[in-house]
């Protein structure tokens, strides 16, 4: 069984009745200038031919079909993977048959005499109401004749548009959402808005969203597997946006931002009516380059022509990174900042002292009500801020719990007690720094420093030395310690990380390959209760007192994170550790112990210390500890200090180290 998110969401309010009817009724109306009953295939000569070619090899005709470079010899091929998508046999690897075939298609009357192969049903069959976009572009080109009908004689196409009434659009990102591998990464999607829409109301515009279509009954690790190496198809979506409000604000607590862009309505009309030629047209899903954002880039480059934004993400494609291209582009004039309901609530009980917090958390739960005498004791502000606290609180609960008639009733109660007081319009949580403001996501850092191995055995360490320099690479995303503006607090992603190490007495060699490791390390208080955890998957150079492997290893932990103050954070985790490891008797070891760490966001830059301790099966102990000090020196420069003592099979290590870290995309 097959659960899609990503479809199409079309009304199908035109009954068969209505088109039967419609259908007689254009029958008996007076044709136009050379009825349907004579209109002629397309008559191609010299000239024409020469001039499709031409345009067969144009960016623009590119766009339409999705046409890139593929393989070695480079020759073109569309992304599109239906078969609906294209008019000729080979369109979809061949632009100028594709071009000629939707030319002649453009010329088969309307009353079925020519039937389109692989039509998608349910649907205007002819090819001009199923490529519009086609159609406008190409009439324009080729001075076409006048063909059999235009897409105003369209009725799907044409009711559809009423119903988007699309004037411009906006790109809204949401952001990183760590406990859905899709989404840890942020997401990008568009928003399309009628006229005079009102600032910060947009009740009547609609999403637009490109997402994979996957099985429900795949797991976690298969859907991840999946999603990168494209095992998954990938369609467009359109629904009401305060759908997409209600998912990513209230039930994935996760904040927008709305960047409005510049587009015309001119250009936001091209932009639509290729997203129509778009609809149940599946491309292959990947999460790492042609993706959510990848695809959205397509269409703003469709809608202006003289902007180039995909040729920077032909390989990796992070979300944040396309809306820094897209700024770059000067495509924006306007962001909106619309906080999710966590962060919300957050910032209104912040604003009471500890004893109306405790009071509103009674409330909340029913351990305390409306007209309690400890409410009487506040002045009309306070009361009226603790119960509006004490509400959303249990509003919160609410819409992430099963439905419960004791929560609805005492949300009634709080709700007519709010109503009776002071109830003035309340400052929303002013805006933290924009996602685009971060580093980049791509790392390359530069490291010098000394390693003083301490051997616990009568045996030297085989690779004895002082001095050492290391080159790191990253593909993304963000560590703990790397500058937070832009990023989240306590969280990091780290996918394809390299480090490469050159000592005194060794040749170059592999210190550090991690293919994935995240951390979340959101605080709990007296409103949300996240878990902390951590995994990891990769390998890292683990040392004896006579030799040294790089060892694979899958390492995972969950435990509790809280705030000391502001926003440092204090954590702890139980932790596993599965690896294969050739300096030990069994090659394959598993461990267990306990890591405990601090993060401090100074405004110089962030402070992580941190410790682990594990017990292995054949009985060895593992230690570390290290403290990092990162220095921002601009917005994708920085100095990073490292200070550590790791203690591994029967030799210890006392470590400092200096690197400078470039980021960029």
């Amino acid at each position: 069984m097959i659960a899609s998110f990503c479809r199409f969401s079309y009304r199908k309010s035109v009954t068969t009745l209505t088109l039967i009817a419609l259908a007689a009724l254009l029958h008996t109306q007076p044709a136009r200038a050379g009825s349907p009953d004579h209109y002629e295939p397309y008559h191609w000569n010299e000239p024409s031919l020469a001039l499709a070619k031409s345009l067969a090899n144009t960016p623009k005709w590119h766009a339409l079909l999705h046409y890139y470079p593929s393989g070695i010899t480079g020759r073109w091929e569309s992304q599109a993977d239906s078969a609906a998508f294209f008019l000729a046999p080979n369109g979809k690897r061949d632009p100028e048959a594709e071009l000629r075939a939707t030319v002649d298609a453009f010329y088969q009357t309307p009353n079925g005499n020519a039937p389109i192969a692989n039509a998608p049903n349910g649907n205007d069959t002819h090819p001009i109401c199923r490529f519009p976009a086609r159609w406008r572009w190409l009439t324009k080109k080729l001075s076409l004749p006048p063909t059999p009908i235009t897409p105003t004689e369209c009725p799907e196409f044409q009711e559809w548009l009423g119903i988007l009434k699309p004037n411009s659009v906006t790109l809204v990102f949401a952001s990183s959402y760590l406990n859905s591998p899709s989404s840890m990464f942020g997401h990008t999607f568009l928003r399309l808005d009628p006229k005079d829409i009102q600032q910060g109301s947009a009740w009547l515009s609609y999403a637009v969203n490109f997402g994979a279509e996957y099985h429900a009954e795949d797991n976690s690790i298969m859907y991840a597997w999946k999603g990168i190496l494209g095992g998954y198809p990938g369609f467009f979506s359109v629904l009401p946006y305060h759908q997409k409000i209600n998912e990513y604000n209230r039930i994935e607590n996760r904040d927008l931002w709305e960047y409005r862009l510049n587009l015309s309505p001119q250009e936001t009309s091209a932009l639509v009516d290729h997203l129509w030629e778009l609809k149940n047209i599946d491309f292959a899903y990947y999460f790492f380059d042609h993706n959510c954002s990848f695809r959205l880039l397509e269409l703003l480059e469709f809608a202006r022509p003289s902007i180039e934004l995909t040729d920077h993400f032909q390989v990796r494609a992070i979300p944040i990174d396309t809306v820094r291209a897209v700024l770059r582009a000067d495509l924006v004039d306007h962001v909106e900042y619309r906080p999710s309901k966590a962060t919300e609530l957050q910032f209104q009980a912040s604003q009471l002292n500890s004893t109306q917090q405790t009071l509103a958390v009674n409330l909340a739960k029913g351990q305390r009500a409306p007209n309690d005498p400890a409410l009487q004791t506040l002045s009309p502000t306070e009361r009226a801020q603790v119960l509006r606290v004490a509400y959303k609180s249990l509003r919160y609960d609410q819409d992430n719990a099963q439905r419960d008639a004791s929560l609805a009733r005492r949300s009634l109660s709080l709700l007519r007690a709010l109503q009776t007081e002071d109830n003035r319009t309340q400052s929303p949580p002013p805006p933290p720094a924009t996602p685009e403001s971060g580093h980049d996501t791509l790392l390359i850092g530069l490291s010098g420093g000394q390693i003083i191995p301490q051997s616990t055995s009568k045996n030297r360490n085989a690779a004895d030395h002082l001095n050492m320099a290391e080159l790191r690479l990253r593909s993304s995303y963000h560590d703990l310690a790397d500058r937070a503006q832009g990023y989240l607090d306590g969280a990091a992603i780290n996918i394809g990380e390299l480090v490469l190490r050159q000592t005194e007495n060794d040749s170059l060699q592999i210190e550090l390959a991690n293919f994935i490791e995240i951390d979340s390390h959101a605080a709990r208080n007296r409103w949300f209760s996240p878990l902390t955890w951590r995994v990891k998957a990769g390998a890292d150079r683990i040392y004896s007192d006579t030799d040294s492997a790089l060892t694979p290893r899958i390492e995972g932990g969950a435990g509790l994170t809280y705030n000391l103050f502001n926003r440092h954070l204090i954590y702890g985790l139980g932790m596993a550790r599965l690896e294969y490891n050739p300096l030990l008797s069994q090659d394959f070891s598993a461990g267990a112990g306990a890591l405990t760490g601090a993060l401090f966001y100074w405004p110089f830059g962030t402070l992580q210390i941190e410790s682990a301790y594990y017990q292995f099966s054949d009985g060895h102990e593992r230690s570390s500890a290290h403290v990092i000090q990162n220095f921002p020196l601009a917005k994708n420069h920085a100095i990073r200090l490292q200070l550590g003592r790791s203690k591994q099979i029967n030799t210890t290590f006392n470590e400092a180290m200096l690197e400078y870290r470039y980021y960029f995309y």
